[in-house]
């Protein structure tokens, strides 16, 4: 079934979602509506937020509008659901599958009574006492001043009188020895500056030259969908026979919970092998224990079954067959469910 989900446009800021289910008009008014997510500890959607235990949201309207049934959500809905694929289930109606939750804002400050004022148990603003501050002193208290003695000044300092500096004596001549240093540091140096351009290349030999990298290719980029989530595939629409690819590759490496969502997203998109496929989880008598699924579901097959067949799907004929005579040994017991089942898809 193609479920619509819309923002509620007769109740503008207030974060309410409709659904809309196609069919189902004038079909018993249902009074919860549940949402689960894999794969986290709290994964029940209730009043408050997910939360371990099973959790349900009550609509506040259920209407019929032509063969349509509609259901209309309060903003708890929208408070805490995400943009994307999300389980939701409606027990009256045997209806349990995976929807798109669009982007519905939250409810505005102050609409519906109770969105952004304080809740019971909030903290209150914590009252800080002013300082206290010292009593001035009564008219008759007597206040002594004790004078200050003077400083005394310090006492003058006497300038230092440095004796006459001793002349120094002039020198006549320069020694013989110092002479004969000076000529020979001059020798010295004039044989460094002829040797030093090869004493520089000994000390400090050319450096080797080193081959430069070649540059390298730039990486192929990979295939965007190998880590990317159910999620993000649903952004990038890609078509159905590609969506079920990847849903069947995931399964083989026992990503279980991707591949439900994204074999729910290429049938969707009513694409046969894909609603086949998804058929064939739900099927009691090909329902695979330790898989996405907890339990299997005859309705939802029957279902998914007929939507494959009039997609133009000839390989489901004869599980569907199948599935019909299960139903209609069940109804003879007194299952009313089968008998919904059978009146509905085997008209």
């Amino acid at each position: 079934m193609r479920v619509i989900i819309e923002e509620d446009a007769s109740r503008p800021g207030e974060g309410c979602a409709r659904i809309l289910l196609p069919g189902l008009g004038g079909r018993a008014m249902p009074n919860a509506v549940t949402f689960t997510r894999e794969g986290f500890g709290a994964d029940s959607l209730g009043p408050d937020g997910w939360q371990v235990a099973a959790g349900r949201i009550e609509p506040i309207e259920v209407t019929n509008e032509g063969d349509a049934l509609v259901l209309v959500l309060g903003p708890e809905a929208a408070e805490h659901l995400e943009t994307g694929p999300v389980r939701m289930g409606i027990p009256a109606l045997g209806l349990d599958q995976i929807v798109i939750w669009p982007d519905i804002a939250p409810a505005v400050a102050g609409r519906r009574g109770g969105f952004g004022a304080q809740r019971r148990g909030e903290a209150q603003q914590r009252r800080v006492p002013p300082k206290a501050t010292a009593a001035p002193p009564a008219d008759d208290a007597t206040v002594i001043v004790k004078p200050t003695p003077p400083v005394a000044p310090p006492p003058p300092q006497q300038e230092r009188i440095l004796p006459p500096e001793a002349p120094r004596p002039n020198a006549s001549r320069l020694p013989v020895a110092l002479l004969a240093v000076l000529v020979l540091l001059a020798g010295a140096g004039a044989g460094g500056w002829w040797f030093w351009p090869q004493i520089q290349a000994m000390v400090n030999p050319p450096a080797p030259q080193v081959a430069q990298p070649q540059p390298q290719p730039p990486a192929q980029p990979g295939d965007p969908t190998e880590n990317a989530t159910p999620a993000e595939i649903a952004a990038m629409r890609l078509p159905p026979e590609r969506i079920l690819a990847i849903a069947q590759r995931r399964g083989a490496q026992g990503r279980h919970g991707d591949a439900l969502l994204l074999m729910e997203l290429a049938a969707d998109q009513q694409y046969g092998p894909a609603l086949a496929a998804l058929a064939r989880l739900y099927d009691p008598a090909t329902f695979a224990a330790g898989g996405a699924l907890s339990a299997p579901n005859a309705v939802k097959a029957a279902e998914l079954y007929r939507g494959a067949q009039r997609a133009g799907d000839a390989s489901v004929a004869a599980p569907r067959d199948a599935l019909r005579q299960r139903l209609e040994a069940a109804s003879r017991n007194g299952d009313a469910i089968a008998a919904l089942a059978l009146r509905d898809f085997w008209p």
